[in-house]
């Protein structure tokens, strides 16, 4: 790459995904149960779990000092700071870090509000270890990574 060359947010996440072996999570969710599973599950993956945060402050807070390639963001965060929209949204805004969001709920029932946090893949709960690679690897494909079969 050339110096002052500008790339699309899109070919930055891309170029993470390419590079990796594998990819570093951070988990918002705060449910411990459910966190402790996504790690288990991502461990089992290959993947790294770059931390855990109950909130969107806890979030922000982790991002801000461990790198992270992606987030899974549970979408009906409760408590401290905001929702996990838009835990999502700063996620992305403040440290380029994109999310596959999770819910209970029927993706398709989901309001315009979502849309903002551009998020790369969904995951409905309650998944199985199948559903997270395939969530994976749809956040790899959407964000141009040539690794999308991989992950």
């Amino acid at each position: 790459m050339r110096r002052g060359t500008f790339r699309s947010e899109r070919a930055l996440f891309a170029l993470r995904f390419d590079r990796l072996k594998h990819v570093r999570v951070l988990i918002v969710e705060d449910e411990s149960q459910v966190s402790l599973l996504l790690q288990d599950m991502l461990q089992d993956l290959g993947h790294t779990v770059s931390g855990v945060a109950p909130s969107l402050r806890t979030a922000l807070a982790t991002a801000a000092g461990v790198p992270s390639d992606l987030a899974i963001v549970d979408i009906g965060l409760a408590g401290d700071g905001g929702d996990g929209v838009q835990t999502a949204v700063e996620l992305r805004q403040r440290f380029g870090v994109p999310a596959v969001l999770m819910t209970g709920a029927t993706v398709n029932r989901l309001d315009a509000q979502v849309r903002t946090a551009q998020a790369v893949g969904f995951l409905r709960k309650p998944y199985t270890l199948e559903d997270l690679r395939r969530a994976l690897e749809t956040a790899s494909a959407s964000l141009g990574g040539s690794r999308a079969r991989q992950i």
